[in-house]
């Protein structure tokens, strides 16, 4: 009884125990203080919708100042231990690490300047075309505790009735303006919004770069409103700031000529007087010296100047957009960084713009200064793992590159990679798994097509992808499985949300064997089989809306993949289940298969958000094959899939591996299938700093496509919805920055294999139960969201 009190209540007493504390935080205050619990801002009037209104006060609560003491689980922990902590004695010690180091010191209703935060609301609300906005405010205090409550009238809103940009500037520059009046953001009958104005002036600046107008800049320009007119309008003009435009930000520049340094080192300013013959790939300060016709390669419209001839001057022909003569771009400026960003093998990218004096036409000189990576590196990984099915292990890898192996950029990358896998408790018993693993791929920036010469157009550097690898994967004492694999293929960006890859070329052989066949005799191994090729072509599109930085209320990705084996050569030979047939002397499968991968990501509030995730996959087999290989079938269950069940021991359809275990059945080591379904929601709230909460639910299945007699129940139907497993649970989330780690709890609230109209299993959930939590309660411990 002691023990089950225990394993309950202590969470639950020692958060009462908090907050009991975090309450009387306030009796630690002088009774002439308060404090501070935050703002209240409402706006009072009728001039705004109900969703305005809703956006405007969490805008306008969020700019109040100071911020108040922050909170976990509505308990100010740290203000508590500031407290607790008391004034330390001395500069060491647990006392004055509590309260210096963990501990928050109290933020008081004094600290807050009423006048001050009206001024601040009211320009906020005038930004947004409320030029009449009032905010009036009072310090409430109650019991030592103090809001800082405001009242919004905003008034009526100001909307844009005429956008002129000025008539008489008939220089090159005032012309140019005017040609995108067309193209304006500012348009009659929008609401004004100072951000606006400040977006139209970008968008013009942008303009004017790709025009030639490189020293130009968006501070030369304005947007004057006249609010005059009445009748809650506004007519804005813009013009040129002619008082404080400088002479060249007139000038429209060509390019002169363009160098590309490849072995540029960082300045040293200790030695930027140094007058030391330099290499033309070294600078000091601001030095270059001038280069000799042996350090310079010229290559189209560019030069290379490297002494050492470390790269091939084709590496930067993709990545060169300027050429002399033309004006200078700011879009063609922006291409080749990207590009040579992406190429891989630099560490520093930068680039130079020097007028070229003593001449009649406005002219620059471009310079790219390219710090390398080193050559060769070496690097290791080392860590553990869990699986929530009582499964754990450590994993391995070794890896070496060579960032510039044929002096083309070329990165090559061997990889050795080792695990080991063990069950150390739960209800199902799975054998150990040993894993080694050695890749090769080479990846080279740029399109190798026969007899085809492709240069991209977008903003990133295409590549194709040569690899070939083996992999050994053992279970323990029951079989083994061989794997070797070549591919080559491509991959490339259409920008930064869209990616795309294509291989052609793939081949996979893969041999299975048995090792000790008393022993397989204990699981049934008929679905992990297969000895036979895999060969043909497969081809990936992924979107991901958030890979531009840019915040957005609603975010997709979308990933779909297509992958295909022995369709021509199984048609050419007319395969079919009677008269399989062989290519090189091994069976080789035949199917289609496609996957299919949503995810919505919404942001609800500053500190919360909901997301949904679907997999949608299908294997057809025909010909050679009934079913999918082992390596190329679907699974479900585990950290990131159906949390509240085992990894890999779903389904298929209604099968469960422990009712034929009980029929006298062989257990199962996973539960592969041809199709799949999974579906997720989860709602995520930032609870303190780096921690977050998530609840979720997850649904979803595998099955085949065809009967298979091991696996009753498995095949699919046109009531396969009735056949969907469902789990619910809760986790936290520790957000370190450089990784996510996250703690799922689940557990199943639908069991596909129960009898129909019994799946749900809401009344039979018992946490008191130990079998039940045994059982059902899975913990998930992962790196990353699961979507």
């Amino acid at each position: 009884m002691l023990k089950q009190f225990k394993t309950y209540h202590v969470a639950f007493l020692i958060s009462i125990v908090l907050t009991a504390m975090a309450c009387s935080n306030a009796r630690y205050l002088s009774d002439k203080e308060s404090l501070y619990l935050g703002p209240d801002v409402k706006i009072i009037d009728t001039f705004t919708t109900a969703a305005e209104k809703k956006n405007f006060q969490a805008q306008l609560e969020e700019a109040v100042r100071p911020k108040p003491n922050s909170t976990i689980l509505g308990i100010r922990v740290k203000l508590t231990l500031y407290n607790i902590a008391g004034v330390p004695k001395k500069e060491t010690g647990l006392r004055n690490w509590l309260r210096n180091k963990i501990g928050e010191p109290p933020v008081l209703g004094s600290d807050v300047s009423i006048n001050g935060n009206n001024k601040v609301l009211q320009n906020i609300m005038q930004n947004y075309g409320f030029f009449t906005a009032e905010s009036s405010g009072f310090l409430d205090v109650k019991k030592k505790k103090s809001t800082a409550k405001f009242e919004i009238t905003t008034g009526p809103r100001t909307y844009l009735r005429n956008v002129r940009f000025e008539q008489n500037d008939t220089s090159a520059l005032g012309r140019d303006i005017l040609s995108t009046q067309d193209k304006t953001l500012l348009k009659p009958g929008d609401p004004y919004s100072l951000q606006a104005a400040i977006d139209e002036r970008l968008r013009i600046d942008y303009v004017l770069k790709n025009q030639g107008y490189y020293y130009f800049s968006p501070d030369y320009l304005i947007v004057v409103a006249d609010t005059g007119i009445g009748n809650n309008q506004v007519d804005l003009t813009v013009k040129v700031k002619y008082n404080e435009i400088p002479a060249n930000a007139y000038r429209q520049y060509r390019i002169n000529t363009v160098s590309v340094y490849p072995n540029y080192r960082l300045s040293n300013k200790s030695r930027a007087g140094s007058n030391q013959s330099k290499d033309s790939a070294v600078t000091f300060g601001s030095r270059r010296r001038e280069a000799s016709s042996a350090d310079t390669v010229k290559f189209d419209d560019f030069q290379v100047i490297d002494r050492n001839h470390t790269y091939r001057p084709y590496v930067f022909y993709q990545a060169m957009q300027f050429s002399p003569g033309e004006y200078y771009n700011k879009k063609d400026q922006n291409i080749a960084l990207n590009r040579l960003v992406t190429l891989g093998a630099f560490k520093f990218v930068k680039n130079e713009f020097t007028p070229v004096k003593d001449t009649n036409v406005d002219l620059l000189n471009v310079d790219y200064l390219l710090t390398p990576y080193a050559k060769k590196s070496f690097n290791g990984e080392f860590g553990g793992f869990t699986q929530n099915d009582s499964r754990g292990g450590v994993r391995g890898t070794i890896g070496w590159k060579n960032k510039n192996l044929f002096r083309g950029a070329e990165l090559l990358t061997i990889k050795l990679s080792g695990s080991f896998e063990a069950q150390y408790g739960g209800i199902s018993q799975r054998p150990n798994e040993y894993t080694v693993s050695l890749q090769t791929t080479l990846n080279v920036p740029r399109f190798i097509i026969p007899f085809v010469e492709v240069k991209p157009s977008g903003m990133y550097i295409p590549r194709t992808l040569i690899n070939a690898g083996y992999e050994y994967s053992l279970r323990s004492g029951y079989y083994q499985i061989h794997s070797f694999n070549v591919g080559y293929g491509y991959n490339w960006k259409e920008d930064i949300r869209k990616d795309h890859k294509l291989f052609p070329i793939n081949i996979t052989l893969v041999q299975t064997d048995t090792i000790d066949a008393s022993q397989a005799g204990n699981f049934n191994l008929t679905n992990l089989f297969y000895n036979g090729l895999i060969f043909g072509p497969t081809y990936e599109f992924t979107y991901n809306s958030q890979a531009d930085g840019v915040k957005r209320k609603n975010n997709f990705y979308f990933d779909g993949l297509i992958d295909l084996s022995g369709n021509i050569v199984g048609i050419a030979q007319k395969a079919s289940p009677e008269n399989p047939q062989k290519i090189f002397g091994s069976n080789y499968a035949q199917y289609i298969k496609t996957q299919l991968d949503f995810r919505y990501y919404r942001t609800l509030t500053p500190k919360s958000s909901f997301a949904a995730h679907t997999i949608l996959g299908f294997g057809y087999t025909y010909g050679n094959s009934s079913t999918l290989p082992n390596v190329k079938q679907f699974f479900s269950g585990g950290s990131s899939s159906l949390r509240g069940f085992p990894s890999r021991l779903v389904g298929p359809g209604t099968y469960n591996y422990r009712d034929a275990i009980d029929d006298g059945g062989k257990p199962i080591i996973e539960a592969l299938g041809d199709i799949k379904t999974e579906f997720s929601i989860e709602y995520r709230h930032k609870l303190y700093s780096i921690i977050e909460g998530g609840l979720f639910a997850d649904a979803g299945n595998i099955w085949y496509l065809r009967d298979q007699k091991d696996f009753p129940g498995g095949t699919f139907s046109k009531n396969f919805y009735k056949e969907l497993a469902g789990d619910v649970g809760l986790g936290l989330r520790f957000d370190f920055s450089i990784l996510l780690l996250r703690l799922d709890f689940a557990f199943p609230v639908r069991k596909p294999w129960y009898p129909e109209g019994e799946r749900w299993r809401f009344n039979d959930i018992r946490f008191g139960d130990p079998d039940w939590r045994r059982e059902n309660l899975m913990f998930n411990l992962a790196i990353g969201y699961p979507f």
